[in-house]
């Protein structure tokens, strides 16, 4: 039914696709290895509703019926402006059947990677991240956190510090773990996650040059976060012995959409739901009621909001990243489960 051999996948063929649109050629370039390209002849069942599914299936050429609980049908065509999103990926068990309707041509990508992948690139215009702009050695002495080291220090710190290379999905720190270890990211780019009610609350981006998992050894508890490489890249990492300075992110909130109305109609203070997600991605599955600004521009878009009003973000994996930002600012924010 899948044939890979002898596919090539191209930049350009990946960046049709939210998020890879707003990634470089050349980034692109670097995640090929971790995209799977395959063929599917007519009349074939993709995946069925119901099933569970690690992967995320993009359409590059064929038509694809998807059939809901209610078999209702939706063709996707290849060549359609309107194909820029994943087959049915908006949650890991399909809630559609997906069959082809002519020979096809896709490629598929991990679920865990593509959420890494889409809150880093949205986050990086947030953050306004250039690896270009400096080297990471050059960020991480200009940066605030190894600003706290002693003058006498820094060169004999900077001779401990070990070289490793990791890949895209890589946990570089785990929750609740004991940490000997803390790390500068010398290239590539991180996201930092922590588990509330099952999921994993976005916190933050990293790139080139940031510190991360030096808090665990100052405090001699366990890692109060997660950290996940967003893309492949080289770690420096020093020894618990040889930094303990703390780093500490806020911890967010939660409202589930069961207590919406409620916080709605009984809060003291006004209440607006922020959709996070594209605006393409917010016309396919509108949210009533919900104001629109998609998480890259958010940062950028903070003096639209109001400190006055409670807002509750909602946009899948990514809601948890902008009520960091939103917080770490200053506003009320909340998270929308679908608990």
């Amino acid at each position: 039914m899948e044939e890979n051999t002898g596919i090539q996948l191209t930049p350009e063929q990946i960046q049709r696709f939210i998020p890879f649109d707003e990634l470089s050629a050349g980034t692109v370039s670097e995640l090929l290895p971790h995209f799977r390209p395959y063929r599917v002849d007519a009349n074939k069942i993709l995946f069925k509703r119901g099933a569970e599914d690690s992967e995320c299936h993009f359409l590059l050429s064929g038509e694809i019926d998807l059939a809901d609980e209610r078999f209702n049908i939706t063709r996707i065509q290849g060549d359609d402006d309107e194909n820029f999103l994943a087959l049915d990926a908006s949650h890991a068990i399909h809630r559609c059947a997906a069959v082809t309707q002519s020979p096809c041509l896709l490629f598929a990508i991990r679920r865990q990677h593509l959420e890494l992948i889409t809150t880093w690139s949205e986050l990086r215009q947030s953050y306004e991240l250039d690896e270009s702009e400096a080297d990471w050695l050059e960020t991480l002495l200009t940066s605030d956190l190894f600003n706290r080291v002693p003058p006498a220090n820094i060169q004999k710190l900077l001779s401990r510090f070990s070289e490793r290379v990791v890949s895209l999905g890589e946990e570089i720190v785990r929750e609740g773990e004991e940490g000997n270890e803390c790390y500068v990211i010398k290239s590539g780019k991180a996201v930092v996650t922590r588990k509330t009610h099952n999921k994993a609350e976005i916190l933050a981006a990293l790139s080139h040059g940031a510190l991360f998992g030096e808090d665990a050894l100052i405090s001699h508890m366990p890692r109060n976060a997660s950290v996940t490489m967003s893309s492949d890249g080289v770690l420096m990492v020093l020894t618990k012995e040889d930094f303990n300075t703390l780093l500490k992110g806020p911890v967010l909130e939660y409202v589930s959409a069961q207590d919406l109305q409620s916080l709605i109609d009984e809060g003291d203070t006004g209440t607006i739901l922020l959709d996070v997600r594209q605006p393409r991605e917010a016309s396919v599955s509108p949210l009533p009621r919900a104001r629109c600004i998609p998480l890259g521009q958010l940062r950028s878009r903070l003096n639209e909001l109001s400190k006055t009003f409670i807002y509750v973000v909602c946009g899948e994996g990514r809601a948890e990243a902008a009520a960091y930002i939103l917080t770490e600012a200053g506003y009320q924010a909340k998270v929308l489960t679908d608990e």
